[in-house]
């Protein structure tokens, strides 16, 4: 923060990009996916993504798209303290997220054995965290910190993401993750598609991941070009469990916007398709 209010946006992420993923960005012409989704997010991100990147506000935009049937069903409101959480109503298995950062999911599988120690532990933490003043990602500064209470779907080892990446309301290419370990830090597994499901060459990591397409891959196609329509970049993050669609979230950086997992090649490519 100190360094964006001294040199400016660019410079802090220069900086950012270069000390956490050595990585190099340029701004002044960007070309590749990796500069223009950056530059997008320091010189013209619409003030509609600070409203969807709020994971509890989002819900309002996905249903005037049209899909209320897709949010997943939650349990009283977003609250601004552990204390406000209303555990009693909860059911056996639930998960909690906060609204105003990423990785901040809680997921309880039993209730009775909730260590409400380390669950307050937790959460405490996660809204003391003003979680854009370090990621460089600004469209996180200003969101309220709120944790809210989401129906349990299943664990991490068990679910698919399908992350949408899209480009001026067009869906581009999947990236699916899964089979993240029980224990430890959750390493998922990835690999990209188009959407087709035909696999792409484009992961630094390659043959990691055999995954078939989804039940409902079209279903989530159109409902990715209709929450991606107001925006130059954004990616759409969806589950399916027994059949039936989930709405994630909306990302509009990415990895920080960096993208350290993909080839040059690959963010080279996907550059070319993105119009600022």
């Amino acid at each position: 923060m100190a360094v964006m209010r001294t040199a400016g946006k660019d410079a802090a992420k220069k900086l950012d990009t270069w000390m956490r993923f050595r990585r190099k960005i340029n701004l002044k012409n960007p070309q590749n996916m990796r500069d223009k989704v950056i530059y997008i997010e320091n010189h013209c991100q619409p003030p509609l993504a600070l409203l969807c990147t709020d994971k509890w506000a989002v819900r309002s935009y996905v249903a005037e798209k049209g899909y209320a049937n897709a949010l997943i069903p939650v349990y009283g409101e977003a609250c601004g303290s552990f204390d406000q959480l209303p555990f009693h109503s909860f059911p056996d298995r639930f998960v909690l997220k906060a609204t105003h950062g990423c990785k901040m999911n809680y997921f309880c599988e039993d209730k009775a054995k909730l260590n409400l120690d380390d669950c307050r532990k937790t959460l405490t933490k996660w809204l003391r965290v003003t979680y854009g003043a370090y990621s460089g990602e600004w469209h996180y500064l200003n969101i309220p910190h709120r944790i809210y209470c989401e129906e349990y779907l299943g664990g991490k080892e068990t679910m698919v993401d399908y992350k949408f990446h899209c480009m001026n309301g067009v869906p581009q290419y999947v990236l699916a993750c899964g089979n993240r370990s029980r224990s430890g830090k959750p390493k998922a597994r990835e690999a990209i598609f188009d959407l087709e499901w035909n696999e792409l060459p484009g992961l630094l990591e390659k043959g990691r991941f055999n995954i078939p397409p989804p039940a409902c891959l079209g279903q989530m196609v159109e409902m990715a070009k209709r929450l991606s329509e107001d925006f130059k970049f954004v990616r759409v993050d969806l589950y399916e469990r027994d059949g039936k669609v989930y709405f994630g979230e909306l990302t509009f950086t990415p990895a920080c916007g960096v993208f350290p997992q993909y080839t040059d090649a690959f963010l080279e490519e996907m550059g070319r398709r993105l119009r600022l």
